[in-house]
C-alpha cells in the first residue's frame, strides 16, 4: 500500500498536532510528579484549498522519535510511515461545514494517536472533527505499574486467561466480567484516560483554536466517543461519567474501569471480533430503553480493527489476524461507524 483509499465523504481533510497538560494530575497513575501530559492529533473536514496549501501527511508520522513508543515497535512500523494519507497538514478549516460536531478517540493500552487514520479520515470527510489522544507517559505508566503489582495477581489473571481461551461462549462471558473486575492495574489506566478525555472535553474550545482558521465563536458539540480495544474501554467509562455525550462506539474492546458495574445511559455501538464474540455479554450493560447494537466482523481478530491489518495484510498468513480480508473489515468498520454516529 502506497496511499490510504480515499475517504467517502465529500470534504478534503485537514490535520494538525497539539500537546495539552493537566497540571493538576501527575504525569502518570503510579507517579507523584504532577503534569499529565496529552497529544492531540486533529482531522477536520478542509477547504477547497486544501490541496494546494497543505502537505500530504505520511502516515504515522508521529512516531519517528516517540519516546512513549518501544522502539521495536517504531523498527517494524517504518515501512508503514512510507505510506501517503489524504491529510493535508494545516490546511484550513472548511467554511460550510456549520456548528463543529467533535468525536474524541482513545487508542489501546500501548499505542498512539494515529492507529486509526483511515477511519478518522473517513470521518473527517463527511464533516465531522475528530480529536485523538494519547498520554505521553503512557509506556513509563505500564512499566511503573507492571513492577509494583504482586506475583500473586498476576497468576491470577494468568490463570484466569487460560481458562477463557478453553471456555464455551455462554460460560467465557462470566470469566470475562470476572476477568474485568480483577484487572486493577489495566482499571488504573482506564479510568485515567476516562478523566483525560474529561479534561479535553474542558478545553475544548481552546484546543479547536489549533485548527487553522477554525472560527471559535461557531459552537462545538461532542457527539460521541470512539475507542479500540484499552480505548473502547476508556470510551464507554467517559460515557458512565459524563452523561452528555451523545453515543459511544467501542472496537473489541472489554468492560475495564472503575465504573464497570454501572449502565451506560448513551446509544452504543460494538463491533466484535470473531475471536471475543460474546466477551461482554455480562458486562455490557444499558439503562432501559437505550440502544445497544452489537455486530461479530466475522473472519476476524482483535488487530482486525488496526489500520496496521491494512497496512500489512501478511499479518493474515503470520495468523495475527483473521481470515478476512483486511481492507474489506476497515471499510465495513469505517461504514458502521459512520452510520451509526450519524444517527447521534
Amino acid at each position: 500500500m502506497k496511499t490510504l483509499p480515499k475517504p467517502d465523504g465529500s470534504y478534503h481533510v485537514g490535520s494538525v498536532t497539539h500537546e495539552i497538560t493537566d497540571a493538576s494530575r501527575a504525569s502518570h497513575v503510579a507517579s507523584h510528579d504532577l503534569g499529565r501530559r496529552i497529544f492531540v492529533k486533529f482531522w477536520y473536514p478542509a477547504s477547497e484549498s486544501a490541496p494546494h496549501t497543505g502537505r500530504r501527511e505520511l502516515l504515522w508520522e508521529q512516531l519517528r522519535g516517540a519516546s512513549d513508543i518501544p522502539g521495536f515497535a517504531r523498527l517494524l512500523l517504518r515501512p508503514a510511515m512510507k505510506v501517503t494519507t489524504n491529510s493535508h497538514h494545516g490546511a484550513q478549516y472548511a467554511t460550510n461545514v456549520g456548528p463543529a460536531r467533535v468525536l474524541i478517540y482513545s487508542h489501546g493500552l500501548i499505542s498512539f494517536a494515529s492507529e486509526n487514520s483511515m477511519l478518522m479520515e473517513h470521518l473527517a470527510s463527511y464533516g465531522y472533527v475528530m480529536l485523538a489522544l494519547q498520554h505521553l507517559d503512557q509506556l513509563a505508566e505500564f512499566r511503573a505499574l507492571q513492577h509494583a503489582q504482586p506475583k500473586e495477581q498476576r497468576q491470577e489473571q494468568a490463570a484466569l486467561e487460560r481458562r477463557i481461551k478453553t471456555t464455551v461462549r455462554e460460560e467465557g462471558a462470566a470469566l470475562w466480567r470476572q476477568y474485568f473486575a480483577i484487572s486493577s492495574n489495566t482499571n488504573r489506566i482506564v479510568a485515567a484516560r476516562a478523566v483525560d478525555v474529561e479534561h479535553a472535553v474542558t478545553v475544548l474550545g481552546t484546543l479547536l483554536e489549533a485548527i487553522p482558521g477554525f472560527d471559535r465563536v461557531s459552537p462545538a458539540e461532542l457527539v460521541g466517543v470512539v475507542g479500540l480495544s484499552l480505548g473502547g474501554a476508556v470510551a464507554t467509562e467517559y460515557a458512565k461519567r459524563n452523561a452528555g455525550v451523545g453515543c459511544v462506539v467501542n472496537f473489541d474492546g472489554g468492560i475495564y474501569g472503575e465504573q464497570r458495574d454501572k449502565p451506560v445511559s448513551q446509544r452504543y455501538l460494538m463491533l466484535c471480533s470473531q475471536e471475543s464474540d460474546g466477551a461482554n455479554a455480562l458486562s455490557l450493560q444499558t439503562i432501559d430503553g437505550i440502544e445497544i447494537t452489537t455486530k461479530t466482523i466475522s473472519g476476524t481478530k482483535h488487530l482486525n480493527f488496526h489500520d496496521i491489518a491494512a497496512v500489512y495484510p501478511m499479518l493474515r498468513w503470520l495468523r495475527v489476524i483473521g481470515s478476512a480480508s483486511p481492507i474489506a473489515v476497515i471499510s465495513e468498520r469505517n461504514r458502521l461507524t459512520s452510520d451509526f454516529v450519524r444517527r447521534a
